[in-house]
């Protein structure tokens, strides 16, 4: 409202001194002034969180690496090496917001995130919001990881922190669409202090695990209207349209018997993320990150099947593209 009143403010001064004629600058002027004012939003106050404990890195190892699998984006070659440098790179396009690339996220002063603190890391993941104050592109799931805890948060940035500097200069290149949706309704998520549920084979912590540490709700629940929101009352229902740099279909999770994973046994469900084969003898696409998400523990696995045991059986048909299920 505030950058409204400032544009029109502006504008309506300008006019004042051109008596009743014709000005030809005042439209450019105006998408000047609308594109400048949408780069920034106020800035959402920095977390913080009590001394880390020395295993902190290496959890944010196994959330980076294995549970988010954060190189299917920002890997140097995500096609040939998940596990590879995560100097960042990768490009999505998308007429809500032009062209996208995945970030530099190694330690690079210059380039990466060398300069940044760590709660400007935490800030970042969860909020959607840079260093610089810009607002990220969607693109980036902090529509999901928002609710991810203040200590898993922090372990992704201190591991982050640690990795090798590698100099990779990575350019976005939004357009005016992301631009003016900045000024008009876009805006990072509001600020939070979250913990997470006592680690162990439940549904609860399946549940985080599988909506704000993992990206199995990001790739596996469809999205719908302009902005291609996720719809969360079919949590996990599959899709068969999804953003059309997918090669394959994610399919329904939810435990209906039909189209869902409603006869899967537990066994069945860790042998599949295992061994990249379902019970019916079908490969996964190897969009479908199993071979990092098999190097979870047997606990998160089966807490993240009992937890998809509880979401509603929604009845929905994902047909197959190229090899996935």
């Amino acid at each position: 409202m505030a950058r409204a009143i400032l544009v029109s403010g502006v504008v309506s001064a300008r006019l004042s001194g051109m008596s009743l004629r014709r000005d030809p600058i005042t439209p450019a002027l105006v998408l000047y002034l609308l594109a400048t004012l949408s780069c920034r939003h106020a800035q959402i106050p920095l977390p913080s969180i009590a001394k880390p404990v020395p295993s902190d890195a290496a959890r944010g190892e196994t959330i980076v690496r294995n549970v988010a699998v954060c190189g299917g984006c920002h890997a140097a070659d995500p096609r040939n090496d998940v596990d590879g440098p995560l100097s960042g790179g990768t490009e999505f396009q998308d007429w809500r917001i032009g062209t996208s690339r995945a970030a530099n996220l190694t330690s690079d002063a210059e380039t990466g995130l060398g300069t940044w603190s760590e709660a400007e890391i935490v800030r970042a993941l969860r909020n959607g919001q840079r260093k610089d104050g810009r607002l990220l592109a969607p693109v980036m799931p902090y529509e999901w990881f928002h609710e991810m805890s203040d200590d898993d948060a922090f372990a992704v940035a201190r591991y982050l922190k640690s990795l090798p500097p590698v100099r990779r200069e990575v350019k976005q290149s939004p357009n005016l669409v992301f631009k003016l949706g900045k000024l008009l309704f876009l805006a990072p998520k509001p600020s939070i202090s979250a913990s997470a549920p006592p680690r162990g084979a439940t549904p609860e912590y399946g549940g985080y695990l599988a909506q704000h540490v993992g990206l199995c709700a990001d790739c596996h629940t469809p999205r719908g209207g302009l902005l291609a929101t996720p719809d969360k009352s079919r949590l996990f229902a599959g899709t068969a349209h999804p953003p059309k740099d997918f090669p394959a279909n994610p399919s329904n999770l939810t435990p209906d018997n039909a189209t869902g994973i409603g006869q899967w046994t537990e066994t069945d469900f860790l042998q599949t993320l295992r061994t990249g084969v379902n019970p019916k003898g079908v490969s996964l696409h190897p969009f479908m990150p199993w071979r990092q998400i098999r190097r979870m523990s047997d606990e998160d696995l089966r807490a993240i099947y009992r937890y998809l045991r509880t979401v509603p059986p929604i009845r929905n048909e994902v047909p197959r593209r190229g090899l996935a299920r």
